[in-house]
């Protein structure tokens, strides 16, 4: 198997949060000494961003960029929006940064400022590198050599690294015609520091490569200048060129050892694939890269929720915004025709001057109405787009079968009947995901159009509850299930009996999705304290709870509290909707801290 095409672009995170560390530094530095504003205003930026507190570190950006603008640092002022973006980045908030270069864009448009655009064609290539779109990001930053100023060591430096890290994977003798250009300019133009960044990432392309002597002379380079002066060292790929070397020289353990120095969850798994095929360990090989697959897909899911829940919010602005044009151009012509009929009553002369300034006024306005217009076809492209990126959660599963399918249909694959039936098993898996993703967006869907539901059912509350348990009462649960059922036998609601059961289908796989094994699940029945019309039954469970500050977002469409979960966040935000719709609710109960407790309210009658 070729592990190597799993992933591009393996150290993109890495460079770009180091150029975003790096650049909020330098960043006012040569008046922090004498401005003690612009000192203190830098410092809560790099607080809030060591911190990892993301409204503190928008909120200090913002005010940072604010204060540049101010005193006419018109370079700071676009250096620390980039910041901004490039920390969106890091987070995976890909949607949210490209929206802000766009911005960004368009205000040095506005201002005049054409020398900075390199800054966000630059941001652009970044941002489609990351999001795997290679040749788009490629174009980005070819345009951005065009763009930039020559002169300006440092920033063409790193547009010639950053095509240097996407052609690492694919093509990594171009990634080193790059990176050779990049350490030309360095050199002997910028500092120290600067220079051995560029030689720690050389190490990295050399193993790209499999060019072991390469490996073996860059990093001899790299660790004595390391030597010379501590300070005018760049640790960035430090641990990166350790394990190069330890494959160089063939110390596979070794090498795989120092991967756990890594703090990115997916370089270290994407390095010990790579080392253990390089090594002829194709088994350990084949394990690591699931788990790798696994992050990246989880990680993935997380982005894709945040792009469709931010295309959709763009398009009901748009909508909304075009619906407000509209209407006041429909009044602005109701005007106009008035003024015009009594301009005619006064006479020609007159009505011709009116007319010519109220239709320059209808021009205007219907230059934004078609503004608007385009606003919203662009929204409802990205919205088109998020569509398309969400069939890789179905893609996903089918891609499994598909290839599972492959080997278990070939013998000469298998050793032993275990394997096959652990591979059928991932393949039944993959085709439960399948069915559960279209299930649960065709129900949030249809339940989005309906404002009413029937409610002709006459419901035993405790049966409800018995048929929801018995499909688990078996020894073959790894967790304890018990039935308190308070409420009489003779309890019934008139109510829907079959949305009723979703709701609690949804409680319930919630339940086993957080819950351990040896861990308990209760089904309860009760009269509300408060409310004599109102009988409750809940789902309580002895899982990892939910955290502080999430106790209504896990109600919101896509959310998810464990991104490494199976789901696209949908169950509880369909259970409440439809319960609401039947003249109850879904709660959480905060006063439970021994893991999750839902109860699902309805109305007697």
């Amino acid at each position: 198997m070729n592990i190597r095409k799993i992933s591009r672009n393996l150290f993109g995170i890495i460079i770009f949060l180091a150029v975003s560390l790096y650049t909020i530094n330098i960043s006012g530095q040569a008046k922090s000494q004498e401005d003690t504003t612009e000192a203190n205003l830098l410092q809560q930026v790099r607080n809030a961003f060591n911190q990892n507190n993301e409204q503190q570190f928008y909120e200090a950006i913002a005010q940072y960029r604010k204060y540049l603008l101010g005193e006419d640092n018109i370079n700071g002022y676009y250096l620390s929006w980039k910041n901004e973006v490039l920390y969106d980045v890091n987070h995976n908030h890909f949607y949210r940064a490209l929206r802000k270069t766009m911005k960004m864009q368009a205000e040095m448009e506005r201002r005049g400022d054409h020398h900075e655009l390199y800054k966000t064609t630059q941001l652009r290539g970044i941002i489609y590198s990351l999001r795997g779109n290679i040749p788009l990001a490629h174009q980005y930053f070819e345009k951005a050599l065009d763009q930039v100023d020559h002169t300006q060591v440092n920033n063409l430096a790193s547009i010639y690294m950053d095509l240097a890290n996407i052609e690492m994977d694919t093509q990594p003798e171009e990634a080193m015609k790059h990176l050779d250009c990049a350490i030309e300019i360095i050199k002997g133009k910028s500092s120290s520091y600067d220079y051995s960044d560029a030689i720690g990432f050389k190490v990295i392309v050399a193993y790209a490569m499999r060019d072991w002597k390469a490996v073996n002379a860059t990093f001899n380079e790299y660790i004595a200048m390391k030597g010379k002066k501590e300070e005018d060292f760049s640790p960035t790929y430090y641990y990166y060129a350790l394990i190069c070397k330890a494959v160089a020289d063939r110390r596979y353990e070794e090498a795989i050892h120092l991967t756990y120095n890594l703090t990115n969850t997916t370089d270290i798994y994407k390095f010990q694939t790579e080392i253990y095929e390089i090594s002829g360990d194709t088994e350990r090989a084949f394990q690591t890269q699931k788990h790798y697959m696994a992050i990246k897909d989880s990680v993935n899911n997380v982005i894709m929720s945040e792009e469709m829940m931010g295309s959709a919010s763009d398009l009901e602005s748009a909508e909304a915004h075009n619906m407000t044009i509209a209407k006041r151009n429909t009044q602005l012509q109701y005007a106009i025709s008035i003024v015009i009929f009594a301009f005619l009553l006064i006479g020609m002369v007159i009505y011709r001057m009116n007319h010519k300034r109220y239709m320059r006024k209808l021009q205007r306005q219907n230059h934004d109405l078609l503004i608007a217009r385009d606003k919203a076809q662009e929204a409802n492209r990205m919205k088109i787009s998020f569509l398309r990126n969400m069939s890789h959660e179905i893609r996903t599963p089918l891609n499994i079968i598909s290839g599972y399918a492959q080997i278990i249909s070939d013998p000469r694959t298998l050793t032993s009947d275990s394997e096959r039936a652990d591979i059928a098993k991932r393949i039944a898996h993959s085709t439960n995901t399948i069915v559960r993703i279209v299930d649960e967006i065709l129900d949030i869907s249809s339940k989005e159009s309906i404002h009413y539901i029937d409610k002709s059912d006459l419901v035993s509350c405790n049966d409800l509850l018995r048929q929801l348990a018995e499909p688990y009462d078996d020894d073959e649960t790894s967790f304890s299930l018990r039935l308190e059922l308070l409420l009489k036998d003779s309890c019934k609601i008139m109510t829907n009996r079959k949305e009723v059961k979703k709701i609690l289908g949804h409680l319930m796989d919630n339940a086993i999705k957080f819950t351990p094994q040896d861990g308990t699940i209760t089904l309860r029945s009760y009269q509300h304290k408060l409310d004599q019309n109102m009988i409750c039954l809940s789902v309580t469970d002895t899982g990892c709870g939910i955290k502080d500050g999430d106790e209504e977002k896990i109600f919101e469409h896509f959310y998810k509290s464990d991104i490494y979960k199976e789901g696209v966040g949908l169950g509880l935000s369909v259970a409440r909707r439809v319960a609401r719709q039947l003249g109850g609710d879904v709660i959480l109960d905060t006063r439970y801290k021994d893991g999750s407790r839902f109860i699902l309210q309805l109305p007697k009658e």
